[in-house]
């Protein structure tokens, strides 16, 4: 279990800074009432395929801890199952900005929500989510691994 632990610790950092990105956005966009928003690291990093890859790898990372808690027998926290399928669609909309970037050449493409709700807020409440979701995981899993089965000894 120190593994998930320790592989949900570093997902938390990694998504809060992320998250400090997009309310750099928000403030950018609608505080100083910037015409281009890109967060705090945007001239490097506001790339369709830098978000495609860096949301496939989160949810990669969100899968992998889910079988290792699977493999050792013990339930998995709420948080991360739904933390899971959340960020698993998160991916589907970045996986259609960047089919619409790279075959139709949409420079700023929208995604399927996108269409509907404005691409910075709808990414901040996204990432906002996750971020909560992941916090509730990492907090939930010594909870949910370490306390005593019915049937078992606790040493307390």
């Amino acid at each position: 279990m120190r593994n998930t632990y320790s592989l949900l610790t570093f997902v938390v950092i990694v998504q809060s800074a992320h998250m400090v990105e997009h309310v750099a956005q928000v403030i950018q966009k609608f505080v100083l009432g910037w015409n281009e928003a890109h967060g705090l690291l945007g001239a490097i990093f506001d790339l369709e395929w830098v978000h495609f890859v860096y949301n496939g790898g989160l949810e990669a990372a969100l899968i992998l801890a889910l079988v290792w808690i699977a493999r050792s027998g013990q339930p998995a926290p709420a948080g991360l199952r739904a933390v899971v399928v959340f960020q698993g669609y998160h991916v589907i909309e970045h996986s259609v900005k960047m089919f619409h970037h790279m075959f139709h050449g949409v420079a700023a493409p929208k995604g399927l929500l996108g269409l509907f709700i404005p691409v910075i807020w709808l990414h901040f409440w996204f990432n906002l989510i996750v971020l909560g979701l992941m916090v509730w995981a990492w907090w939930a899993l010594p909870r949910v691994v370490l306390r005593p089965r019915a049937g078992r000894l606790s040493v307390a």
